[in-house]
């Protein structure tokens, strides 16, 4: 009876304790994955020779437009491409892998230490394509949100991959993220006959802070302009379009941001 009672006393105090590690360990665990969600697109876009496909695709159509566009504008200035830089022309993906391993979500102090490191390989195309602008006469821009303190990091990274670059020709962040006065600037000395970007923002101001429905309904209306004067670069890591479903609040909990992203998926009935 005495051992009986002894061992159900026991077996009752081994399951609460299993339950209670259970529970703590499955709460440690969503508290702590801050970037899982971004697992499968950042393997997707390491691994995926569809990505490399996708990339290629992007600056074939755009030697292709920017071929005919020479022939067809008469340009009163200097023609000029204008690109983004991150996820346009540099990859960034190792450092999302970092925050995966790591369990962090984006931190701009870690973002930083990766632009200062200056080891960014580059888009598949992107080297090609800008060569080939540059040999043509025309001149390459870019356009990032990047912080004007990594200017030195950025210069040399673009440098050391062999992309055509001039200092003075690279436009980072100073006051606003929204690039249209940057644009406007370029636009004082040369013609731009082409963009490249990650994000629609990196082609005109109408998409900035716009929610997921306007941004799909301007794409709708804008979609003659898509692989000719708008070149699209594919990112499902991070961008705008996760931001959209934020209301562009970034600061917003890891959880909140969760409940959001599941509020944008689409079942079937």
């Amino acid at each position: 009876m005495t051992v009986g009672f002894n061992l159900g006393v026991i077996m009752k105090n081994l399951i609460l304790g299993i339950c209670l590690l259970a529970v703590t360990s499955c709460g440690h665990m969503g508290e702590t994955k801050k970037a899982e969600y971004t697992e499968g697109a950042t393997l997707w876009v390491q691994n995926a020779a569809e990505f490399r496909a996708l990339s290629y695709q992007a600056f074939n159509s755009a030697r292709l437009y920017l071929d005919r566009a020479l022939l067809t504008k008469k340009n009163r200035k200097k023609p000029a491409v204008v690109v983004d830089i991150d996820e346009t022309v540099l990859d960034n993906s190792p450092y999302q892998a970092v925050n995966i391993l790591k369990n962090r979500s984006f931190d701009r102090k870690y973002w930083d230490e990766w632009i200062q490191l200056a080891q960014a390989k580059a888009i598949p195309g992107a080297i090609d394509f800008l060569n080939y602008s540059h040999k043509k006469g025309v001149e390459v821009i870019y356009i990032s949100n990047r912080k004007i303190k990594g200017l030195d990091a950025t210069y040399k990274n673009l440098l050391n991959l062999g992309f055509p670059v001039k200092r003075q020709n690279i436009f980072l962040r100073t006051t606003t993220s929204n690039k249209e006065e940057r644009r406007q600037n370029v636009l004082k000395k040369y013609d731009i006959v082409l963009l490249a970007g990650d994000t629609l923002a990196d082609f005109s101001e109408v998409f900035n802070e716009k929610g997921t429905n306007d941004r799909n309904i301007l794409v709708d209306k804008m979609r003659d302009d898509f692989g000719k004067k708008f070149i699209m670069l594919p990112n499902p890591m991070y961008g705008d379009w996760e931001g959209a479903m934020y209301n562009y609040e970034f600061s917003t909990s890891t959880e909140k941001k969760k409940k959001l992203r599941k509020g944008h998926l689409y079942p079937h009935n």
